[in-house]
């Protein structure tokens, strides 16, 4: 993999690159290389993945809306337009790659749109994951777009690998959360508060969380404010630099820099 450094001089960001986040840890990498995932997670033991993979549909840099304003992201790696054979090998890699370090139960909850559910229900067999039940995340507000329906929701996969066990009583399957306004740090941003949702139904106190696609860290953020320990894993060094940045800012702690990867990167 071709190295890829971050613009902003104030952190200096490479892939293959650590950083320690309180309790929590962010490494700049693929996912998908299980040689880098092995170091990185060493002997953790994950309890919950909690993840916003890519689409596989060419989520554009500027996205216009029917206002004719364009919102500019960073873009969005590993998101090109990919077929349903391509995104259903692209989800066996990286969730094989997670499970030898999975706790004994555990569980899984992966984001995703309607045009990929079934390659990336394939894709969760093909690793040995159960696809246990689809849960649906309802908007508050309608996405702007040129489908005849407006969408106002993503689907969630959830499902586990061998045993899992939910810590709650009884939830509902469609989630009610307002989706984050605007947002100028990531495109397919997620609801802190959604996320601390799954997190307590599906952990406790302590337990190790990993999300393989950081995005702009909201994962990393609920982690910090139910007591998990968190394990992102973000291929942009972009989006790393925003992680970092809000980590800091919601808690007043640094981040600190840990022994590279970049070793081990292909």
């Amino acid at each position: 993999m071709k190295s890829s450094r971050t613009k902003n001089p104030s952190i200096s960001i490479d892939v293959g690159d650590v950083f320690s986040l309180g309790d929590h840890r962010l490494l700049c990498g693929d996912c998908r290389e299980t040689d880098v995932i092995e170091h990185f997670l060493q002997k953790e033991k994950i309890s919950l993945i909690l993840t916003d993979p890519p689409y596989g549909v060419a989520y554009v840099e500027g996205k216009a809306s029917f206002s004719g304003k364009t919102k500019k992201h960073a873009a969005i790696l590993n998101d090109q337009a990919q077929t349903d054979c391509e995104y259903r090998r692209f989800t066996k890699e990286w969730l094989e790659a997670a499970r030898p370090f999975l706790a004994r139960k555990n569980a899984l909850y992966i984001f995703n749109s309607d045009k990929m559910l079934f390659p990336l229900r394939e894709g969760m067999i093909d690793a040995d994951y159960r696809f246990a039940q689809l849960l649906i995340w309802m908007k508050t507000n309608v996405v702007v777009g040129r489908m005849d329906y407006l969408p106002q929701h993503e689907l969630i996969a959830y499902g586990w690998h061998g045993r899992h066990e939910f810590m709650k009583g009884k939830d509902k399957s469609v989630l009610i959360y307002p989706k984050p306004n605007r947002s100028t740090l990531h495109p397919t941003m997620k609801p802190v508060g959604l996320l601390r949702n799954l997190i307590l139904n599906s952990s406790r106190i302590g337990d190790t969380v990993y999300d393989p696609f950081g995005g702009s860290g909201s994962t990393l953020l609920a982690c910090e404010q139910t007591k998990r320990k968190c394990l992102m894993v973000e291929l942009s060094p972009a989006y790393c630099q925003i992680i970092i940045k809000r980590f800091e800012k919601l808690t007043g702690t640094k981040a600190k820099k840990l022994p590279s990867l970049s070793h081990v990167v292909s």
